[in-house]
């Protein structure tokens, strides 16, 4: 017949809120690593055309939150977030803990790229069916084409990124944009301008 160990002893003399602090102390513990490595998540920014990742293309993600009664709801930023890519095109972001947000909003800006954008795409504004946010996406950016507007080019990122809401969050991706692309922007402006005057 067996005798009883110590280890088993010392168990069952073990006061029993102990023992169920313990395991819910265990559930907590992996309830946190799984909530985290779902918030977590990491990418990849790649020219479309060579595959070739993109070193220094600003990821701007934002979380927002939907309040207010049925047909009057209000819409506010939550979280945003801004990295940069590394020289291997590769990014990380940790995202928003709060249950209850909308699924994050990605815009991703290189100067001489067509911006891109999880819910349209440029030129135009044809909604992006094909995402998912996950762990290893790879984004690939089209180069910029001389045929494009500038001017709606920044029309779409205002849109995309909801500046005039917010813009004291998003201060580096606008202010890198808005100074890429300004000069652009005038230029066709002012082309447009005379050649309206010219007919």
């Amino acid at each position: 017949m067996n005798q009883p160990t110590s280890t088993d002893s010392q168990s069952k003399n073990k006061p029993l809120w102990k023992r169920w602090y313990f395991r819910l102390a265990v559930v907590v513990l992996v309830f946190l690593l799984i909530l985290v490595s779902n918030v977590r998540k990491s990418g990849t920014v790649v020219d479309a055309e060579t595959g070739e990742p993109i070193e220094g293309a600003i990821v701007l993600v934002e979380w927002t939150l939907t309040g207010g009664l049925p047909g009057m709801d209000t819409t506010k930023s939550s979280k945003v977030v801004e990295v940069v890519t590394d020289k291997h095109g590769r990014f990380t972001v940790l995202g928003s803990f709060n249950p209850i947000t909308n699924k994050p909003r990605i815009t991703i800006y290189k100067h001489g790229y067509v911006a891109w954008n999880n819910i349209l795409i440029f030129p135009g504004t044809k909604k992006r069916q094909d995402f998912e946010w996950k762990e290893g996406n790879v984004y690939e950016m089209e180069m910029w084409d001389d045929s494009y507007s500038y001017d709606r080019h920044d029309s779409f990122v205002s849109s995309a990124i909801r500046r005039q809401s917010n813009s004291v969050n998003k201060h580096y991706f606008i202010s890198l944009f808005d100074n890429s692309e300004k000069t652009k922007r005038m230029n066709e402006r002012i082309g447009k301008k005379i050649g309206r005057q010219a007919r």
